[in-house]
């Protein structure tokens, strides 16, 4: 009787042990199963992206002040010029009235000139026999100047509708440059038409002079962020021509004025680009995303936002512990860039909590 006992409690410690070892087996299968993730010290910098443009800090159309149509261009796209320089000259097209009516007083002026010069001649030789007064002779050669002179004028004027200038004067029909810089655009072919500028007319562009060593950043910002922007910050330029380049400007403009922009109200900034020395060639119109820092959080306890669950006010994870149970933790959080989230109570780092939500 005695070993027959002792066959039935070798037999029952086993069992038991063999029911603790699959136990645990099915704990782990279950727990193995489950997909799980944990915190980790990160830092998270919560950014802003205004979208913008980039152009040259000085942009000068350079414009006739004859009308006609374009005969010769001096430079190309991409010349350095100065002040003085040539940049194109300009074929006179005249107007047949105009024309006509500038022989008509050369004409006029011519007769009138030899007129008093005869009367000049006869004068200066009663001056000479003593038959009229110094006064009487000097009003002859003052008539006689005048008529020289209107006589000048009209064939100074008919040369200028006829060609557009006049040798060995500063009158001429070559269009110079009133501004340094690069040229950045030739907007007219050879023959093309050209209006002058005047007070009435903003005339035609010949070429566009630009400081391309400075440029300047436009785009527009939410009133919700205004509190972000001071003038003086630096922000963080990135080019859409260039993947990898990125350059810091100088925020030095925002305007005080908003406008409507389908319901939300933006206001323009513009931050200046220092390119001298700089191997980047950027181009008038360029577009890029200016980004700031708005907030940061650094060496701080961080999970994927994606994992966390929420109820009503309140904000939990379920925390899998190794005896295969599972716990509702609540957690408080801070900073977020939407794709990380600061926790500040509620869960250590490394500590594994369930993936319900992937």
């Amino acid at each position: 009787m005695k070993k027959k006992g002792n066959i039935f409690i070798i037999i029952v410690i086993v069992s038991l042990i063999g029911f603790i070892i699959w136990k645990k087996n099915k704990q782990y299968t279950a727990l193995s199963s489950v997909k799980t993730s944990s915190a980790t010290i990160d830092s998270i910098y919560q950014r802003r992206i205004i979208p913008g443009n980039l152009y040259p800090l000085t942009e000068v159309a350079i414009k006739s002040s004859i009308s006609g149509s374009l005969e010769h261009v001096y430079v190309e796209i991409g010349d350095k010029v100065e002040i003085g320089d040539k940049i194109a000259s300009i074929k006179i097209v005249p107007d047949p009235l105009k024309l006509e009516a500038a022989k008509s007083k050369l004409k006029i002026s011519l007769i009138n000139f030899k007129n008093q010069k005869k009367i000049l001649e006869r004068n200066k030789i009663l001056f000479k026999k003593e038959i009229i007064s110094s006064a009487e002779f000097e009003v002859y050669k003052k008539s006689s100047a005048l008529g020289e002179e209107q006589f000048v004028s009209a064939k100074n004027q008919l040369t200028l509708i006829k060609q557009g200038f006049i040798k060995n004067t500063e009158i001429s029909n070559v269009v110079k440059s009133t501004a340094s810089g690069t040229v950045i655009d030739l907007p007219l072919n050879k023959g093309a038409s050209v209006t002058e500028h005047n007070n009435f007319n903003n005339g035609t562009s010949l070429a566009v002079v630009a400081n391309v060593d400075t440029f300047i950043f436009r785009g527009m910002i939410n009133e919700v962020d205004m509190i972000y922007f001071k003038q003086g910050m630096k922000i963080t330029l990135h080019f859409n021509a260039y993947k990898n380049e990125v350059r810091e400007a100088v925020l030095n403009k925002i305007s005080a004025k908003g406008k409507d922009v389908q319901g939300v109200m933006k206001y323009y900034i513009e931050a200046k680009l220092g390119l001298v020395n700089d191997s980047l060639v950027i181009r008038s119109g360029y577009s890029a995303n200016a980004e700031i820092v708005l907030e940061k959080r650094e060496h701080i306890l961080t999970v994927q936002e994606k994992y966390l669950h929420f109820q009503k006010d309140a904000t939990y994870v379920t925390i899998l512990k190794t005896d295969g149970e599972e716990e509702k933790r609540f957690v408080e959080t801070g900073l977020s860039d939407g794709i990380k989230i600061e926790i500040i109570k509620g869960l250590s780092e490394n500590e594994n909590f369930k993936i319900e939500n992937e």
